[in-house]
């Protein structure tokens, strides 16, 4: 066929690397497979053209390269000749030509990325002669000697750091010098600004005129110096940078609201029957992103992070992971949440109901009360208790129990001792201490433990580690008298 032996010379191919076809297997191809051969074939010929005019293309960009090349390195030449005339030279040129070595540069800068010039020099500008410092009043001791006076504000206004611009909020001023920061710096985003005429010169007040650019040393200063004071040599601290002064003056950075307790980010969701749930790991691992989902959906603007748990008894808790948002702000979704609990997990005829908050209240225990003086019926005993706080610190208590849950225990005693529960904001109110039966009876915190409870301190059973009564830490390893953390 004409277009495989266009194909095979094209790709430069001999007869025994790539055959034509026989006259058999000519006659045996079938259309499809003609058709094929010949759209192939026209391929590989398109790819061989375009590789020749891609390889002119290479050509012609390397030439363009090479070119400006050379023509960057020309203007570089002109441009530090120019930039070397002596300065009598250079006060005579005509005013039109004066600007020719800055646009040599900043054309030699646009054919090839910046190239590191000399600056041209400054015009001369006549300067006044700098007064002579004043002596300070001599020292008491006579032994530290006379600081130097600090450099003159005239001879410090062409120093590029203070030409920085930048706007002091204090004194409400900025401070820079837009015409000589330019001319320093011509390629930068504030020199084209001022070319462009965006700023008021007028408005603009010399950076070395800034109030701490000449006060005295900070305490850091002076304590980076103290290791050369004691050999009798002073430093003089530097003048700090402009940014440093816009830093200092910034506005204090505002913190954020408090974290709440735990408590109060929790909400949860009983079974109607407390009764241990067969998917509690799926649970805590999924429902998070479930009650998200469901939250999106509701358009809620609140977070939408959470974490998960599952006790024993079946409740499914959550618990709001940003520590600034209360629960009580999800009550309006807790209906939607529920029934997005019971329909995503297999529940039977035992389903969760509906979400409530966390109990936020506080258990507070009540020593040393005389059976004596109290009510021989039980049922009448925390009426009168309750009452009798009531009238003291004016606090609603919401629960009330025995401390010793044994009857026949607590009637062999002279005393007793009460747990009332109450709100987290009257707690401080009572731990002061509450005057019962005439005396002012000693309160405190509750800590729930039983006989299977194990104490982290001394690591023995039956009590809680805040109501430890040994006075050292244990090493459940070792038992030696370190924490477990110091093993």
């Amino acid at each position: 066929m004409r277009q495989l032996a266009q194909a095979r010379n094209a790709l430069r191919l001999s007869n025994q690397d790539f055959p034509d076809l026989s006259p058999d297997a000519q006659a045996g191809t079938l259309p499809v497979e003609s058709i094929t051969i010949v759209l192939l074939s026209q391929l590989v010929q398109g790819l061989v053209t375009v590789s020749h005019e891609l390889s002119g293309v290479t050509q012609a960009v390397a030439t363009i390269c090479e070119e400006n090349e050379n023509l960057r390195e020309d203007l570089h030449d002109i441009s530090c000749e120019l930039a070397n005339l002596p300065h009598s030279q250079e006060q005579q040129t005509p005013p039109g030509i004066a600007d020719l070595p800055a646009s040599i540069r900043d054309l030699s800068h646009r054919v090839s990325g910046p190239i590191p010039t000399p600056l041209a020099p400054a015009p001369a500008t006549q300067r006044k002669p700098p007064l002579p410092p004043t002596a300070g009043p001599p020292s008491s001791k006579g032994k530290e000697r006379a600081r130097s006076p600090p450099t003159p504000p005239s001879a410090a206004a062409d120093d590029p750091k203070y030409l920085i611009p930048f706007y002091d909020r204090r004194l409400g001023k900025a401070f820079s010098d837009p015409e000589k920061y330019a001319r320093l710096y011509p390629h930068s985003y504030e020199a084209g600004e001022y070319r462009r005429g965006a700023y008021d010169v007028a408005s603009f007040t010399p950076g070395h005129l800034h109030p701490d650019v000449y006060a005295s040393p900070s305490y850091a200063q002076a304590a980076s110096s103290s290791g050369s004071a004691g050999k009798g040599k002073s430093k003089a601290g530097k003048p700090p940078s402009p940014q440093l002064v816009a830093s200092a003056t910034a506005p204090p950075v505002e913190k954020g609201p408090p974290s709440l307790p735990h408590a109060q980010r929790r909400f949860f969701a009983p079974r109607q029957s407390p009764s241990p749930h067969p998917d509690a790991l799926t649970i805590a691992a999924t429902f998070p992103d479930i009650a998200a989902r469901v939250l999106r959906e509701s358009n809620c603007l609140l977070p939408l992070g959470f974490s998960a748990t599952v006790n024993p008894r079946g409740s499914v808790s959550l618990t709001v992971t940003d520590k600034a948002t209360p629960a009580a702000s999800y009550a309006p979704y807790f209906d939607s949440l529920t029934r997005a609990l019971n329909q995503s997990f297999q529940v039977g005829e035992n389903p969760g109901c509906s979400l409530v908050l966390a109990s936020t209240a506080v258990q507070l225990a009540i020593h040393s009360l005389p059976l004596r003086f109290l009510p021989q019926d039980e049922e009448e005993r925390f009426p009168y208790i309750r009452q009798a706080i009531v009238n003291d610190k004016a606090t609603p208590v919401l629960l009330g129990r025995y401390l010793n849950p044994s009857r026949d225990s607590r009637e062999t005693k002279q005393g007793t001792s009460v747990v009332i529960t109450v709100d987290r904001q009257n707690v401080s109110a009572l731990t002061s201490g509450v005057v019962i039966l005439s005396q002012k009876r000693k309160v405190a915190l509750a800590f729930s433990s039983s006989r299977t409870s194990q104490c982290k301190n001394c690591w023995r059973y039956g009590h809680a580690h805040q109501r430890c009564p040994a006075t050292h830490p244990t090493c459940p390893i070792c038992a030696l008298h370190h924490t477990r953390g110091a093993h």
